[in-house]
C-alpha cells in the first residue's frame, strides 16, 4: 500500500526505461533507505581523515554536520524517486505540522529533563557522586544546525512509515534502534568500548520507541521529533549524564520504564490508543506519510 502520494511517471518510454531501476526500492524501501544513508553518512566522514592537517576546525565541523545529512538526503532522494516531486514537497511541509495537542509539546519539551533529574535523584539517594554539569550546550546543539534536523525526515519521515506498512509499531521501532546506532560508530570512538556501547544501545532502544510514539500520534510532525531530539541531546548534555556510567545506567533504566508502560497502555502494534487512526500496520505507514488519519481503502471505498 502507498502514502497519499503516488505520482509515477508518465506513460511512455521513459517510465519503461526507468522501471527497471526503481524496482528494487520500490520493494524494499526500507532497506534501500538504510543502505544510502549509510554509504553517504559513513562516505562522507570518511572524508575527514584526507582533510589536510592544517584545515581549520570548521572544515570539520562543514563534514561532521555534512554527513548528519545521511538520513534526510537518502528520504529525499527515495521520496522523489518514489513519490515523485509532489512526494518530496509533502515530506519536506511535516515540519509544518504543529497543530498537535498540547501535551505533545509538553513531552517533547520536558519530559527528558523530568527523567534525568529523577535519574539523578535516585542516583544520588543511592549513594552516587553526581558529575558536574555542562556548560555552552547552544554552540553544541543549534549551530551549525539544529540537532535532529539533518536526521528525523529520515529515521521517523521514510523509515519508520516504511517499515510500519508490513510490521508492528514496536518492531519497527527495534529495526530502527539497531541502524540508527550502528550509524553513529564512525563519529562516536567511545563505542569501540564495550559497556560503553552496551549501555547506548540499551539508550536507544526506549528512546526509538518514544520517537515512534511521539511521531505516530502527532500524525507525522518532523517539527515534534525535531523538538525532541534537539531538546534531548541539549539536557542529557548539560546534565552530563553519560558522565558516570552509574548514573547512565539509572537514566537508561527509566527511559525503559516509560517506553515499556507506553507499550503496555497503547498496544504494540500501533503505539497509539485511538483504533480508528490506526487501525494496523499498514494504516500507521498511510496516516505517518500523510497525516490525514484515513487510509486507502478508506479514500477508495
Amino acid at each position: 500500500m502507498r502514502g497519499r502520494i503516488d505520482l509515477g511517471l508518465e506513460a511512455g518510454s521513459n517510465e519503461k526505461s526507468l522501471s527497471a531501476w526503481r524496482r528494487w526500492p520500490r520493494s524494499v524501501p526500507a532497506a534501500a533507505f538504510f543502505l544510502l544513508t549509510f554509504s553517504f553518512s559513513w562516505g562522507v566522514w570518511g572524508l575527514a581523515k584526507f582533510l589536510p592537517s592544517g584545515a581549520g576546525r570548521g572544515w570539520r565541523i562543514a563534514v561532521h554536520t555534512a554527513g548528519l545529512c545521511g538520513p534526510t538526503m537518502a528520504a529525499l532522494i527515495l521520496t522523489g524517486l518514489l513519490y515523485g516531486r509532489r512526494g518530496i514537497v509533502d515530506l519536506l511541509k511535516r515540519i509544518t505540522r504543529w497543530r498537535v495537542g498540547v501535551g505533545w509539546y509538553l513531552f517533547a519539551l520536558f519530559s527528558t529533563l523530568i527523567i534525568g533529574l529523577a535519574a539523578i535523584a535516585v542516583h544520588a539517594l543511592a549513594g552516587g557522586t553526581t558529575p558536574r554539569m555542562n556548560q555552552l550546550v547552544l554552540a553544541g546543539a543549534l549551530l551549525p544546525l539544529p540537532a535532529g534536523l539533518p536526521e528525523e525526515y529520515g529515521w521517523r519521515g521514510f523509515a519508520l512509515p516504511h517499515l510500519l506498512k508490513k510490521r508492528s509499531a514496536l518492531a519497527s521501532s527495534l529495526i530502527i534502534a539497531l541502524f540508527w546506532v550502528a550509524w553513529h560508530i564512525p563519529i562516536a570512538p567511545a563505542l569501540k568500548n564495550v559497556s560503553f556501547f552496551g549501555l547506548f544501545l540499551l539508550e536507544v532502544v526506549p528512546l526509538t520507541i518514544l520517537f515512534s510514539w511521539l511521531y505516530i500520534n502527532s500524525r507525522g510532525s518532523i517539527l515534534l521529533v525535531v523538538l525532541y531530539h534537539l531538546v534531548y541531546n541539549a539536557v542529557t548534555h548539560v546534565l552530563n549524564i553519560p558522565g558516570s556510567r552509574s548514573l547512565w545506567a539509572v537514566y537508561v533504566g527509566l527511559n525503559w520504564l516509560l517506553a515499556a508502560l507506553i507499550v503496555a497502555r497503547c498496544g504494540a502494534s500501533n503505539l497509539a490508543r485511538r483504533p480508528p487512526l490506526l487501525s494496523h500496520s499498514g494504516d500507521a505507514a498511510n496516516n505517518a506519510l500523510d497525516g490525514s488519519g484515513k487510509s486507502d481503502r478508506s479514500r477508495s471505498s
